[in-house]
């Protein structure tokens, strides 16, 4: 028996959120439906499934991790997985000491996309106050366990756009979107650098908002543990056509918007 831990990519559009809800497709669902398909998992109990992250609805993975015990080695876990899956695929994998536990990451990175039009000098004034360990119940729809610790919250270029990283070992209930939220409330001039500093303080109630989930990316989910890639022809062809799919449609989209505006 292997304990095995797989990286995860899928378009978080394409389901109702990542954890199983009766009913409805779900990032964890078609996971487990998959590895039962590919006879890489018998029970979810037994076989002691984990996901490292539940991201919400909308929101994507390039490098969520789920863990499961299995008579498969690493690596033909990973592409009898990838034989069976739809929306969502394995790049990497890795054999796990019998002790771990996928929520027990070492950091989380997660990246909100955004468009050209953005002053990235004052989204990073605004994230860096959430640098450090704070009460964070302003910005999280949990009640219990708000002190957090952000490692990283800072506004990047990437060619023409502007990127928010925010990097932390655990992260709560709508947090990362909770705090872009207040960042484009700063650079808006709706809102100031001093607001969120009071708003730190627990005592206080305050509101910024909620960012829409679809530019959200969870990154990655680190471990010291190394994973081994997974080089997977099918795979990649099957994301090839997708890719040309969605470019078709998208000139097809634009193409029609041109009619309509003429």
């Amino acid at each position: 028996m292997h304990r095995v831990a797989l990286k995860v990519a899928y378009d978080g559009v394409a389901f109702h959120g990542q954890a199983r809800q009766p009913g409805l497709r779900t990032v964890e669902g078609e996971i487990i439906h998959a590895l039962t398909r590919a006879h890489a998992l018998s029970d979810v109990r037994t076989s002691r499934f984990q996901s490292a992250s539940r991201t919400d609805r909308g929101v994507s993975a390039l490098g969520n991790v789920v863990a499961f015990d299995t008579t498969f080695a690493p690596t033909a876990a990973a592409r009898a997985f990838n034989a069976k899956a739809r929306g969502v695929w394995t790049w990497a994998a890795a054999g796990v000491p019998d002790t771990f536990s996928a929520r027990r990451a070492r950091e989380r990175w997660y990246r909100y996309h955004l468009g050209r039009d953005h002053d990235e000098g004052r989204l990073s004034t605004a994230l860096q106050i959430f640098v450090g360990t704070h009460d964070l119940r302003n910005f999280t729809r949990e009640r219990t366990r708000t002190v957090v610790q952000i490692d990283e919250a800072a506004a990047l270029r990437e060619g023409d756009d502007i990127v928010l990283d925010f990097r932390a070992k655990s992260f709560r209930w709508n947090l990362v979107r909770r705090l872009v939220a207040a960042a484009l409330q700063v650079e808006s001039g709706r809102r100031t650098v001093e607001d969120l500093v009071r708003a730190l303080e627990p005592t206080l109630r305050a509101d910024f908002g909620l960012a829409p989930a679809e530019p959200l990316v969870l990154m990655d989910v680190g471990y010291d543990v190394p994973f081994e890639p997974v080089r997977d022809l099918t795979t990649a062809r099957r994301i090839d056509a997708i890719l040309d799919e969605r470019q078709r449609a998208g000139r097809f989209y634009e193409g029609l918007a041109e009619r309509l505006a003429s």
